[in-house]
């Protein structure tokens, strides 16, 4: 795993979210959690709606995962899905998530590294050799509504992730 202090200008994003433990009825990587579910009914959006005016036209999407208080004590976070958008004025099935510019750690993953304890090395030893506290975690991957569900295996899923 390789590890990079970057900067990122703001973000806007358009698309849907969950609160609450996407793990409670089903493991990670597991595509009937309910990450799995938000990136379904994100997928069936946009293959239902290929053109779309207000996407900034780029070929990515976004998971995007803020913690609370409640993430250490419940489980409970916010998980979002979407793409960049250049307007707040969505279809009602979509909402936006405003991302300021930050500092963030980038971190890149390769094949199989994404099912490992990577998560466990970064808040015990990298983070803390970083002086960084998590706040989210940005996960980026290539837009192809064709892939039918998502895992460490299907092609779909992040390979970096940004904790800020």
């Amino acid at each position: 795993m390789k590890t990079e202090r970057i900067h990122l200008p703001a973000m806007l994003l358009g698309g849907v979210g969950y609160y609450g433990d996407p793990f409670h009825q089903k493991s990670g990587w597991d595509s009937e959690n309910e990450i799995g579910h938000a990136f379904q009914r994100f997928i069936a959006f946009i293959t239902q709606h290929p053109t779309r005016a207000y996407s900034s036209g780029r070929e990515v999407m976004y998971e995007v995962h803020i913690y609370g208080d409640e993430m250490a004590t419940e489980g409970r976070f916010e998980v979002f899905i979407g793409e960049e958008v250049n307007t707040a004025d969505l279809p009602i099935a979509l909402s936006t998530k405003f991302l300021p510019e930050a500092d963030y750690l980038k971190l890149t993953l390769n094949g199989q590294e994404i099912n490992g304890d990577w998560w466990q090395t970064l808040r015990t030893d990298i983070l803390p050799a970083q002086h960084c506290k998590q706040k989210r975690s940005l996960y980026h991957s290539s837009l192809r509504p064709q892939v039918q569900g998502h895992g460490p295996n299907c092609g779909f899923c992040p390979h970096r992730v940004y904790s800020g």
